[in-house]
């Protein structure tokens, strides 16, 4: 049935032929944006930006609807256990970059923190210790 406008009223599903290795690469990038907006939650949390928490608040639920269609036809598909090897391979090689990611931005998460703290408590940054020796 069509609007008006000559839209359909209802989604049309797209329809995705993955191979066992993709769709463990599609669940394993998911899993990283999870990740990210989980950060910038806490990230917005700190700083008291409502803008970036209404974002996690729109696009998070998306991605979890997204992950669940993913589970779900994954068991739907699954026939014999020796299969489901690829699909795991293929999760974790993403996930090993989304635990590199994170330390490479651990540092900048800890800088955030640590900033907005010295701010909120007003306290003079030179007072904090450095135990890293001065050239």
């Amino acid at each position: 049935m069509t609007s008006p406008e000559g839209r359909l009223d209802r989604p049309q599903p797209v329809r995705l032929n993955l191979s066992r290795r993709d769709a463990g690469t599609m669940l394993g990038a998911l899993a990283w944006v999870m990740g990210a907006l989980e950060i910038m939650r806490d990230r917005a949390t700190n700083n008291d930006d409502t803008a970036a928490l209404q974002m996690f608040q729109q696009v998070s639920p998306k991605i979890d609807r997204l992950v669940e269609q993913l589970g779900a036809a994954r068991n739907a598909s699954m026939t014999r256990p020796e299969f489901e090897a690829e699909i795991e391979d293929a999760f974790a090689e993403v996930r090993g970059a989304f635990e590199t990611w994170i330390e490479m931005t651990a540092l900048d998460t800890l800088t955030a923190v640590v900033s907005k703290r010295i701010e909120t408590e007003g306290l003079d940054p030179s007072l904090i210790e450095d135990d890293e020796p001065q050239p």
